[in-house]
């Protein structure tokens, strides 16, 4: 009998060995399994109400465009007793590691990292002083097939003169990538000598430093160009912008601009205020584009801001407003002037003008709006609404053998309050230019790619929505309180 039950016994502790052994052998296959699918399909999300640890959907589309292998470099690190290069360490690796892991996720995986102590590797860091021609700690280097970009560590942050306020080092990245990257960067001429805006100056209202910047960050070599002082456009001239002339451009000056874009396909983009006569009549003629001496009132709520400048809600498909529509971004005008199709020169063989930006229904494009006394819709002078804004113009041209070349590109704006600095910080006037700039160059894999902003959101309201929201923020939670009042006081009787 004791026999037995020590039998009985000893094949319990069998079994539960056996179990256990299995149980481990099962809950080691699971964090296998587990890890393998975790290092094949992984999603990243960024809880930040700034979206701090995520890159723009602008840095992943040059990201995945990249054709060439990119090489980063930092010999910054993270051990170091001086706080200031803790957080530059701790910063980088945060920024870089999203890079990295973009790459990665893209069929290319071009782009590789690498952080190097100097101390500790130094036949490493010997290497890269002998192939980059520079040495030190604290260096930071983007390279591409022997182009190089240094980025200094002041050149992460934006301060105020006394402290850190932000860290810029998306930008700042982006920009050293598509430079090393791209052989030829593309050269944006801006037309002076006609009061147009200027790229220097920094006046909230007419000034356009800011833009300045804004295509400078993403390789674009801006130029100012005088044409009365040159004998035809520079050949390198990938597009020209003329900004708010105040004054009109002479017929010469037109006649290299019509030249520029016929027989070279060129690329231009025009923005033009209410009120300014252009002298490029003929020029616009040629693109089946219309710019009438009117301007566009509109006396609906919906579509004024509180400052008065004009909400543009309205956009017709097309690569440059498309990702305006998908996305129901509004932009921010000032007074703007009717620009449309020009029903004359539509019959131009390959000539293609499209209307992408329109006023609302309740809008009309006055032709006395010089006139200081109220204006009222004149159905024998003015055009009733939606009008024109905006047109895109192209051309394309047959071969002897049935094939469409591209040709030349014309965008024309109605206004060009919209890129000065105060209102490129509006995210709907960012998209709206740097989508015109994509369209006329062809770079389309960048399209319809929502842009991070400047510094700071902006938020476009009409008068109807201010006083929609002060209803919100204000009588409910009045109603709520007097509701709450009216039961305590029934409960005390």
């Amino acid at each position: 009998m004791n026999i037995s039950k020590m039998e009985e016994f000893g094949f319990a502790r069998k079994a539960r060995a056996v179990n256990l052994v299995i149980q481990i052998v099962l809950f080691t296959s699971l964090l296998i399994g587990l890890n393998y699918l975790a290092s094949n399909n992984f999603s990243r999300f960024d809880l930040s109400r700034t979206g701090t640890y995520t890159l723009s959907a602008e840095t992943k589309a040059y990201i995945r465009s990249l054709e060439k292998p990119v090489h980063i470099m930092a010999t910054v690190m993270g051990d170091s007793d001086i706080p200031e290069l803790q957080k530059i360490y701790g910063d980088l690796r945060k920024l870089l590691r999203q890079y990295e892991a973009e790459s990665a996720a893209s069929a290319g995986s071009n782009i590789r990292i690498e952080f190097i102590d100097i101390y500790r590797q130094r036949k490493r860091a010997e290497e890269i002083a002998r192939q980059y021609s520079t040495s030190g700690e604290n260096l930071i280097l983007v390279a591409c097939e022997g182009r190089t970009r240094e980025i200094r560590q002041a050149q992460l942050y934006e301060n105020d003169g006394e402290s850190i306020t932000g860290f810029r080092g998306e930008r700042v990245f982006t920009s050293a990538i598509i430079e090393v990257a791209s052989e030829s960067p593309d050269h944006v001429y801006f037309l002076v000598g006609h009061g147009e805006m200027q790229l220097d100056d920094t006046d909230s209202a007419y000034g356009i430093s800011q833009l300045d910047h804004f295509l400078k960050e993403r390789n674009m070599v801006i130029r100012p160009l005088d044409l009365s002082a040159k004998p035809a456009v520079p050949e390198d001239a990938d597009l020209i912008v003329l900004a708010s002339p105040q004054g009109r451009i002479m017929p010469e000056e037109v006649e290299k601009l019509r030249r520029y874009l016929s027989e070279r396909n060129g690329r231009m983009i025009v923005l033009l205020n209410p009120g300014r006569q252009h002298g490029m009549e003929d020029l616009f003629f040629d693109w089946g584009v219309l710019v009438e001496d009117m301007a566009i009132l509109d006396p609906s709520e919906d579509f004024r801001a509180r400052g008065g400048d004009l909400i543009v809600r309205r956009f017709a498909p097309h690569p440059i407003t498309q990702m305006l529509i998908d996305y129901k971004i509004t932009a921010l005008f000032g007074l703007p002037r009717p620009v449309r199709t020009d029903p004359a020169a539509l019959s131009v063989d390959g000539l293609v003008v499209e209307q992408i930006i329109g006023s609302s229904s309740n809008s009309w494009a006055e032709r006395d709006f010089r006139k200081s006394t109220s204006q009222k819709f004149d159905a024998n002078r003015d055009l009733l609404g939606p009008v024109s804004i905006a047109t895109a113009s192209s051309r394309s041209a047959g071969s002897e053998f049935g094939i469409n070349i591209q040709g030349g590109r014309l965008v024309v704006f109605g206004n060009g309050d919209f890129i000065a600095n105060e209102r490129l910080q509006t995210y709907g006037n960012q998209s709206l230019f740097i989508n015109s700039v994509n369209w006329a160059l062809n770079r389309t894999e960048l399209l319809s790619i929502p842009t991070r902003p400047l510094q700071q959101y902006q938020l476009i309201m009409s008068e109807r929505e201010i006083k929609l929201l002060l209803f919100y923020f204000a009588a409910i939670p009045a109603l709520a309180a007097l509701a709450g009042t009216t039961i305590h006081l029934i409960r005390r009787r």
